[in-house]
């Protein structure tokens, strides 16, 4: 009985073991819901910043200056049957801007209902902003963990995998133009619901229960194209997904895709009611919205190229960047540059490794596959975007990447422990490396959605680093003459400042693109806050002459001629007034009536005169003056001195019934 007794407190004296999963890891390592927390707290934290930005940049289509839009609820039904540009552009016509049209009516609808919730309240957009992207993260995670099971992966690979994918996705400094800017929501909605379809898909395949799960797939998918076009790029990978990872043959996974091809079929029939073609329609002339105006076809697609190779850069290297990629901050390349040929090979690299791996369903080669799949609609090879590229284009395609990175870095840990991979603490060389990345990534997050912060901030971070670049400086232009008009600003040292720098950047946008219509615009606008009417007008009419019908032109000319001749009265005027007060009255006469004949209605002229020449002893001609300045008065602060000048004339000239009669009117 001793024995027993013993025996048992021995065992209570041994040490409690930790909780831990079927491989040896802590059991926080695939605890689902925590590790969804973790993965919503970096994406919010990581973009929390931008709560106090305002509307910057594409903000003004979609938002502030959207007709529609602004209307807030009322607006929704314009939303629906219209291109998205037309509440901007608010003329028939001008939304057709670049090749094919532009339907995302979804985005758009979800900024009217944030309108009429909370106004124009940047705080509310951006919140929601980060709220979408960090439910997109949580999302993508739960797919790559459905993705990866009902396999033969060893969990530790499936959590692994799925949560660095989704860590290394929601840190990218590339995805800072897509949250930061609250118009990069289409983008943000477009992979959340897509994500959500591909995820239904899976389960509908898994689970058997085919009606519902199809049905909310393909709804999703169908909400997912009316945030933007670039969800039909979700076909393909939807099909790849079940080749690689049901290890279905060919034609199986295709046939997953046929609930898409048919939502994808409706969609397009939604477009054609509407009237609004997917491809199609004329070529801009305009080079801002067809970068490639004027090139040959050698130079066209060497210029691409070079660009696809700079996306894989700004992967890796995520800097230095820049809202604007417009000519020529790309400069025009051909297939004898290092780059473009660095490009190709590169390219032919991964189309051959993605198709082969995928045959074998290398998961290495899947991400390579996700990243070619999502970019090609965005590469300029299928049509022309009317950009050379930008950041936002990667939102998608950086997934593969992520995925294909997560995949590698498993591999290390594999490498340097023997594939025997079984504890937590194996995985510490690939920690090392996610460890220098997180701090690399999450520095640049976080500085470059500071640039996000307004207008200005952004110009004057991006216009430096891409000089070359019309656009840019044409906006850096544009907003520092704005800003210069401020209150606090105007009237002082700094406003002239802020003008002759505007005025800089603004020669430099004419130097790089001589037909772009906008610069002249708002150097002009510039020359006119620095009074420089002369320069205004000639900037005017520079603008005038690329486009005769641009109305912003027209009217800003009318006022500057106004102001123009306005300017030469007041120096006339200025010069009457010292004559009369040096008492050289014919002078001051002469000069008065100068202006009276320019402006013969004037009483501020008329009662100048009417002093001058009762000053001068000819009160006869100076009541007549005095008179006209009160038939032509139309400001009653005035009206009192005007009648006490007319009285005293008329006492001048003896008139004393008449001299009484304009003093009782004072009283």
């Amino acid at each position: 009985m001793a024995k027993k007794k013993k025996q048992q407190r021995k065992k209570t004296e041994q040490p409690a073991k930790k909780k831990v999963d079927k491989g040896g890891f802590p059991w926080y390592f695939n605890h689902k819901p925590l590790l969804c927390l973790k993965l919503f707290a970096i994406s919010f934290l990581i973009y929390a910043l931008t709560l106090g930005h305002q509307f910057t940049q594409d903000d003004a289509i979609v938002i502030t200056e959207n007709e529609f839009t602004e209307k807030g609820i009322s607006g929704i039904k314009e939303l629906l049957t219209y291109d998205t540009f037309r509440g901007f552009f608010k003329v028939e016509g001008k939304d057709n801007l670049v090749e094919g049209g532009r339907y995302r009516p979804l985005t758009p609808i979800m900024f009217a209902i944030g309108i009429e919730l909370f106004g124009e309240n940047p705080f509310m957009f951006h919140l929601m902003n980060i709220l979408w992207y960090g439910l997109t993260v949580v999302l993508m995670f739960i797919l790559l963990l459905k993705m990866l099971s009902h396999t033969d992966l060893k969990e530790d690979y499936v959590y692994f995998v799925a949560f660095v994918t989704s860590m290394l996705f929601a840190i990218h400094p590339i995805h800072t133009e897509v949250v930061a800017n609250v118009k990069g929501r289409d983008e943000i909605m477009t992979m959340l619901l897509c994500l959500g379809a591909m995820y239904f898909s899976l389960k509908a395949f898994d689970d058997k229960n085919r009606i519902m799960n199809w049905s909310l797939a393909g709804l999703l998918f169908f909400l997912g194209l009316l945030a933007k076009e670039m969800a039909v790029v979700f076909i393909p990978i939807v099909a790849v997904s079940f080749f690689v990872f049901r290890k279905m043959n060919i034609p199986t996974a295709f046939i997953q895709t046929v609930p898409y091809l048919l939502v994808f079929a409706a969609y397009l029939g939604l477009r054609t009611v509407i009237g609004i073609p997917l491809i199609g329609g004329e070529e801009s002339g305009e080079l801002m919205n067809n970068p490639f105006l004027g090139l040959n076809g050698n130079q066209k697609y060497a210029t691409v190229f070079h660009t696809l190779g700079k996306y894989v850069q700004l992967l890796f290297l995520p800097h230095p960047l820049t809202h604007d990629y417009y000519p020529r901050a790309i400069a025009v390349k051909t297939f004898s540059d290092p780059t473009v040929a660095l490009s190709v090979f590169l390219y032919l690299g991964m189309i051959i490794y993605g198709i082969w791996g995928v045959l074998k369903r290398n998961h290495v080669a899947y991400g390579i596959a996700f990243f070619l799949i999502s970019l090609f609609l965005v590469s300029n090879i299928p049509v022309n975007i009317g950009v050379n590229m930008a950041e936002r284009f990667l939102f998608i395609p950086s997934m593969g990447f992520c995925f294909a990175i997560a995949v590698l870095l498993y591999r290390l840990s594999e490498k340097v422990n023997g594939r025997k991979i079984s504890t937590y603490k194996h995985f510490m060389p690939a920690m090392m490396v996610i460890a220098i990345i997180f701090a690399g990534f999450v520095y640049k997050t976080v500085t470059r959605s500071l640039d996000w912060k307004s207008n200005l901030s952004l110009f004057s971070a991006d216009w430096n680093k891409y000089p070359d670049s019309a656009k840019v400086r044409n906006a850096i232009g544009g907003e520092l003459s704005v800003r210069s008009q401020d209150e606090g600003t105007k009237g002082t040292a700094k406003e002239k400042e802020m003008l002759l720098e505007s005025i800089s950047h603004l020669n430099h946008a004419i130097k790089i693109h001589p037909t772009f219509k906008g610069p002249y615009l708002l150097r002009g606008n510039a020359y006119f806050y620095l009074e420089n009417y002369d320069e205004a007008i000639k900037s005017y009419q520079q603008a005038l002459q690329l486009d005769p019908a641009f109305a912003d032109a027209n009217e800003n000319l009318s006022k500057a001629l106004e102001m123009k001749k306005q300017s030469g009265l007041d120096d006339l005027e200025k010069k009457a007034i010292d004559a009369s007060t040096r008492q050289d009255y014919t002078t001051a006469i002469s000069l008065f009536r100068q202006l009276l004949e320019k402006q013969p209605k004037n009483p501020k002229y008329h009662f100048f005169l009417g002093n001058t020449l009762g000053a001068s002893g000819d009160h006869a001609s100076a009541l007549q003056a005095l008179l006209n300045a009160e038939k032509y008065n139309d400001d009653p602060d005035n009206v009192s001195r005007v009648i006490a000048a007319i009285a005293n004339t008329y006492s001048q000239l003896g008139q004393t019934e008449k001299a009484k009669e304009y003093q009782d009117k004072l009283k």
